[in-house]
């Protein structure tokens, strides 16, 4: 029987052990999704061993996207439809079956924490792709993607893609532009292969740079709840945008919060 799939990339980079504060968070994050995956029937499947050792050359966040079909037939998984979510993310325990929302289509959540970023982004890419006229209002982020079979073909343009301008894509990445990574190229290939997007499922199934909303906080004029706004009105929390080395603090105390839902 084909089941729906939480792909859950958590590759550890040995260059970032230290200098980003470790990856304890993965711990919170795999806690928070192995609970949901079995209350709602899902299969919560772990990306922790890379195909690619070096790094630099394939960087985490473009294995979890590249090779994610490779792996889930290398696994004989029978699926439905596959969310892509990062490790960075932790899901409420009553969070509504999301795969139930996608209409069978692709679906994304629009990037709109950072427009500067998104549109030197963009343009910083913009030659490597002949100038295509790209639609900024449908930029989304690839930290949560949902797909199907029928999207088998896009990823596996995404990867030809990825060898034909890698030296290219490193580049800006590290040195022209310091921007974009796997993100702003999928977002160039969604459009120019006119993939039809699904972009209106509520934010609050992908709350990213919470501290930017203001999230952390909580209603002062509410003395007896004192409950986080991210807690108590998000379904899937996003600990991005974050200084990298505060990110295992805040999950484990957002955890140590909530850990007695998930029982």
């Amino acid at each position: 029987m084909k089941k729906n799939v939480i792909w859950w990339p958590a590759l550890e980079n040995p260059e970032h052990s230290d200098k980003y504060g470790g990856f304890d968070y993965f711990e919170y994050s795999r806690k928070s999704w192995e609970y949901w995956c079995d209350k709602n029937d899902v299969l919560f499947q772990p990306f922790r061993v890379p195909i690619h050792a070096d790094f630099i050359q394939y960087r985490p966040q473009w294995q979890k996207c590249l090779y994610v079909f490779d792996e889930i037939d290398r696994l004989n998984i029978e699926f439905d439809q596959i969310a892509l979510i990062d490790s960075t993310a932790m899901v409420r325990w009553d969070c509504p079956n999301f795969f139930d929302m996608t209409e069978r289509k692709f679906v994304g959540w629009r990037d709109m924490d950072n427009l500067g970023w998104v549109y030197e982004s963009v343009m910083g890419y913009k030659s490597l792709f002949d100038n295509f006229e790209f639609d900024f209002f449908k930029y989304i982020n690839s930290g949560f993607m949902i797909f199907n079979d029928t999207h088998r073909m896009f990823f596996e343009e995404l990867k030809e893609l990825y060898f034909e301008k890698k030296d290219d894509f490193m580049r800006l990445q590290d040195k022209d532009l310091r921007k974009g990574n796997d993100q702003t190229p999928i977002n160039y290939l969604l459009q120019i292969k006119d993939i039809d997007v699904k972009l209106d499922i509520p934010f609050s199934f992908n709350l990213t740079h919470m501290h930017r909303k203001d999230l952390f906080s909580y209603n002062w004029q509410l003395e007896e709840d004192k409950t986080p706004f991210f807690i108590k009105y998000g379904k899937i929390w996003r600990f991005t945008g974050i200084p990298k080395d505060q990110r295992s603090n805040l999950m484990k105390q957002t955890w140590d919060m909530v850990k007695d839902n998930y029982r």
